[in-house]
């Protein structure tokens, strides 16, 4: 089950996975992390309506960020567990290229670190290393948030290591799940503004729920950190304290504006991919299942 942004994806996976009893691994790249709670949208005890969810709150925001090849290892850890118990399987969240690595079966081959290049992309603005990776490799750029600097970087450095596009150094694996792919029909391009609508909305509900006393407690916390400053709903607060806006509100408007962004990107993505089925509810997903 995956979606853009505020599309009603995990509410759709709950529903289902109580008519299955089954349970439901997180495929989302701040779910993971202890403490961004309102920020990731992570669903409450109340929420989740007795549905177990695995991979949330499994890492600190510090360090390394967690990344596709991590969450791929740890969720088919939680597959294997889930299957001992008899139990469906539900892939759940919006950070596409997890969900590809996973369920496509493919990986990347090994490339080192190059820390002279790394020294010299650091020096360099968001949006500028973005820019040099569309040039490079534009499928691997529409995959990355130009925000998410760490992986702008890294693919950067496997593209320059490798002299070509990152996509071309993937090698199959033997197929190891039998998957059905769905998202909630907002992906349709007539449902595009009031998906907007839905994420103003989110953010709205976000900032009334104490987004910006989180961000200050997390920073408290652990800094600024990589993550931290990555993520959309933070970081335009680490924009604010460097004076980038002349008040709160201008951040909030900020925040809307980038997750609208975000989740036309993410759209992008989900309508090129053709084995996507559309549906409204989990009754429409029970007739695509070999029950």
């Amino acid at each position: 089950m995956t979606g853009p942004t505020a599309s009603g994806k995990t509410k759709l996976s709950i529903n289902l996975a109580k008519k299955l009893d089954a349970e439901i691994i997180c495929a989302d790249s701040r779910i993971v992390y202890k403490g961004l709670d309102i920020v990731s949208a992570k669903p409450t005890v109340e929420e989740t309506e007795g549905v177990l969810h695995h991979l949330i709150d499994i890492k600190e925001p510090v360090g390394e960020p967690y990344s596709a090849g991590d969450f791929c290892l740890d969720a088919k850890r939680a597959i294997e567990k889930i299957r001992a118990k008899g139990k469906p399987v539900i892939i759940s969240g919006g950070t596409w290229f997890y969900i590809k690595c996973l369920l496509d079966e493919t990986e990347l081959l090994p490339v080192s670190s190059d820390v002279n290049l790394r020294e010299e992309l650091e020096s360099l603005d968001n949006i500028t290393l973005w820019q040099m990776l569309e040039k490079l490799d534009k499928k691997r750029a529409d995959e990355i948030h130009p925000n998410n600097k760490e992986r702008v970087i890294r693919a950067l450095e496997m593209v320059k290591t490798l002299g070509g596009e990152v996509s071309s150094a993937e090698r199959s694996l033997n197929k190891e799940y039998n998957a059905l792919w769905f998202a909630p029909d907002f992906i349709k391009e007539e449902k595009r503004d009031e998906l907007y609508r839905r994420i103003d909305f989110r953010v709205d509900e976000m900032v009334k729920a104490g987004l910006y006393y989180e961000w200050e407690r997390m920073k408290g916390i652990w800094g600024r950190t990589k993550v931290l400053e990555n993520t959309i709903g933070y970081n335009e607060f680490f924009e604010l304290q460097d004076g980038v806006y002349s008040s709160v509100y201008e951040a909030f408007e900020k925040i809307k504006q980038r997750t609208r962004n975000f989740a036309k990107r993410q759209l992008t993505f989900f309508r090129g991919e053709e084995k996507i089925i559309t549906v409204k509810n989990e009754d429409e997903i029970l007739e695509h299942l070999p029950l």
